[in-house]
């Protein structure tokens, strides 16, 4: 358990699952001009054990993840504090530091848990501006640090850290392994297991609110079928198999529904899955193909792609009235829409000059905004805080993902060591 100030936080432990050292890794291909200068000094070490995981090097790795952030190299550093009382802020600015973290470790009263102390500075305005603690065992030394970097990045930008959320996506076959792996994995690429295994192909992964369970698409019994799966026992179970197309399942924010899309009524129209009556409600009819539901952030809406008008579009429905909406009017291609966190736009595939790119549009203004320069772009997720997408695309002939913050200001790739993967989805925050 970790005591982040008065609050605990379970972890799950996949203890019979498969786990890899790194899976993903992120590689920056262009970040803003002017990014933050921090620096982390080595927390002091006060536990009898020897070190070996380093949480400056992890909360490095993190803040430098997306471009925002330049970290200060300890052996660049004209100090190394680990109190107030050591600081001399003179230094730290003519070194070009914006701002400056210290800390240390200890054994914790809690039996068999170590106790993080930091502290963050404002060298601008010589303060502390926040004091953070975060109890753990000494084996999750990286989820801490992740924590941390949770904290540092929410005090700084002013939006919620990133760095403890997961990512689930498909690991296409390789030449080292034939099957289709649904992974999740830290957004750092560590911890990584594989979740389930089939020869045949999975699809469509969607994580509950809670983050405990993951529906997803599965071909293993000849026709597809939708799946969910509890992340701390690995129990499966499927839920009713309607004749003809069952995918695209979405899990609404209040946990209560899952959307999906079903063809038993002869084309393929969204559904609602009620998980406590175990039942299917119709909610599109149409001669068109409606398909990719996305829930907006209030549980009361769908985003959709249909053909209706003639071209694929983006459309919404409104679940207790079913009136529909078309959103999208620029280009004959918008797919694969998903609600921005905030609710007051989509980020989506969109095809410009037969180059299919990540879009946004916000609903105010109705302005489409392409954000990619990269091709064959499918698949968007979009971080919890709003402030990255991750995306499927091409490298050459390789099946990657990729990413970009929503500004646009930092582009980066995230290839995997083994085989090809691709639609990516984000957790959710948990605290």
């Amino acid at each position: 358990m970790f005591k982040f100030k008065n609050f605990y936080l379970t972890f799950i432990l996949f203890f019979y699952f498969s786990f890899t050292y790194s899976q993903l890794r992120i590689e920056i291909k262009g970040g803003i001009a002017d990014p933050i200068n921090i620096a982390i000094v080595p927390m002091k070490w006060e536990l009898k054990s020897t070190q070996t995981t380093y949480l400056h090097r992890i909360i490095k790795s993190d803040l430098e993840s997306f471009g925002e952030f330049v970290v200060l190299a300890p052996e660049s550093m004209l100090s190394l504090p680990t109190s107030k009382e050591e600081i001399y802020y003179k230094d730290w600015r003519l070194l070009g530091v914006d701002y400056l973290v210290i800390g240390g470790i200890k054994d914790s009263d809690l039996d068999g848990n170590t106790e993080t102390n930091y502290i963050i500075f404002d060298i601008a305005r010589e303060k502390s501006i926040h004091r953070g603690n975060v109890i753990g065992p000494i084996k999750s030394l990286r989820k801490i640090g992740h924590k941390m970097s949770d904290k540092i990045y929410e005090k700084i930008q002013g939006i919620p850290g990133i760095f403890s959320t997961k990512l689930a996506y498909i690991d296409k076959p390789s030449s080292e392994d034939p099957n289709y792996n649904l992974r999740i994995s830290d957004i750092d690429g560590f911890e990584s297991i594989s979740l389930f295994s089939s020869p045949q192909p999975l699809m469509s992964p969607s994580w509950s609110p809670d983050r405990k369970e993951i529906a997803y698409v599965s071909f293993e019994e000849g026709t597809s079928r939708i799946f969910l799966q509890e992340l701390s026992s690995a129990k499966r179970k499927g839920l009713k198999l309607e004749e003809g197309i069952n995918s695209s399942p979405n899990w609404s924010p209040n946990g209560d529904m899952i959307s999906a899309v079903l063809s038993k009524s002869g084309n393929p129209d969204l559904f609602i899955y009620d998980l406590e009556q175990s039942s299917w409600t119709q909610i599109t009819k149409h001669f068109g193909i409606d398909t990719e539901p996305d829930w907006s952030p209030d549980s009361r809406s769908l985003l959709f792609t249909s053909n209706r008008s003639g071209s694929p579009q983006i459309y919404e429905a409104n679940i207790k009235s079913n009136r529909i909406k078309r959103l999208t009017f620029e280009g004959t291609y918008n797919a694969r829409a998903r609600y921005l966190p905030n609710g007051k736009g989509i980020i989506f595939v969109h095809r410009r000059n037969g180059v299919f790119h990540i879009a946004t549009q916000n609903f105010r203004s109705g302005k489409v905004r392409i954000l990619t320069d990269t091709y064959l772009d499918e698949s968007p997720t979009i971080s919890p805080n709003g402030n990255v997408i991750i995306y499927a695309t091409k490298d050459g002939d390789r099946d990657i993902l990729a990413g970009i913050t929503m500004d646009g200001k930092t582009k980066f790739i995230m290839p995997s060591l083994k085989g090809e993967a691709r639609e990516p989805a984000w957790s959710p925050l948990i605290d």
